[in-house]
């Protein structure tokens, strides 16, 4: 299934009201804390889920919700579910530089076949409707402004996309990109946080984010319903286009392609 006007609707409040906390948590002081995977987590992440998981079970209370601050490990696996990143960019969070977002997704026999991304900080928001991917602003009552349907480009030279905060010291970044420059044929890097880098590639702005390392089910899949409905793929580096449900739900390396 795929939501309805009414339901798409509902799912955009949702984000905008879990993006509305999160700013509200953002503007003043804060703690983090770090989880058994020594990732961080506040209590932004944690009150956004608990409004992202209470409107999914209002609206579909008959498809389960796995969640990156959820306690999934009893859940039963099914075909349909919901795959939600509260906060995405924890990182970022911490940093105060904005680039974070809140992610909603809906996962169907091993594929995202919906995906919500929202930026709280810019009031940007891409999603998927009828097997289309859009952009929009977001006015402050959480109404999609003017919605642009985006496609991915292809470029005679390649626009890399990599992660800010997946390497710190200043000399591997450097080596690295001089790497990816030679491996895509590329005459361009943007780095960004979170989810966006997928955002980003569906939109046109860049072409190629390739990821090595691990990543979680949750990180990627709104981006890759929202990629996938742009004309753009997700495949692990033997070539396969990534599929969900996994066990812990952990990825392998991937490049993300227009």
């Amino acid at each position: 299934m795929n939501p309805n006007n009414k339901q798409a609707q509902e799912l955009i409040k949702i984000a905008f009201l879990a993006g509305k906390e999160i700013l509200k948590i953002y503007k003043k002081p804060f703690s983090k804390k770090l989880k058994k995977d020594k990732s961080p987590v506040t209590k932004a992440d944690l009150a956004a889920n608990r409004i992202i998981c209470t409107g999914l079970k209002n609206i579909f209370p008959k498809i389960e919700i796995i969640s990156e601050e959820n306690d999934n490990s009893n859940l039963k696996k099914k075909d349909t579910y919901w795959l939600v990143d509260p906060l995405d960019g924890t990182k970022e969070f911490i940093k105060k530089n904005g680039e974070f977002t809140v992610n909603i997704a809906l996962i169907k026999n091993k594929k995202p076949v919906y995906g919500l991304i929202y930026m709280p900080v810019t009031q940007e928001m891409y999603f998927t409707k009828n097997k289309s991917s859009y952009y929009s602003k977001i006015n402050n009552k959480g109404q999609l402004l003017t919605k642009t349907k985006i496609k991915t480009k292809k470029r005679n030279k390649n626009v890399l996309v990599l992660s800010r905060s997946h390497i710190s010291d200043k000399k591997k970044l450097s080596e690295m990109k001089d790497f990816m420059f030679k491996k895509f044929k590329a005459n361009k890097i943007i780095q960004s946080g979170s989810s966006i880098k997928l955002c980003y590639i569906a939109h046109g702005k860049a072409n190629i984010y390739p990821r090595i390392g691990t990543t979680m089910e949750w990180d990627i899949a709104a981006g890759d319903a929202i990629l996938r409905n742009a004309g753009g793929t997700i495949k692990t580096l033997d070539g396969k286009i990534m599929k969900y449900g996994k066990r812990n739900y952990k990825n392998k390396s991937f490049i993300a392609r227009s």
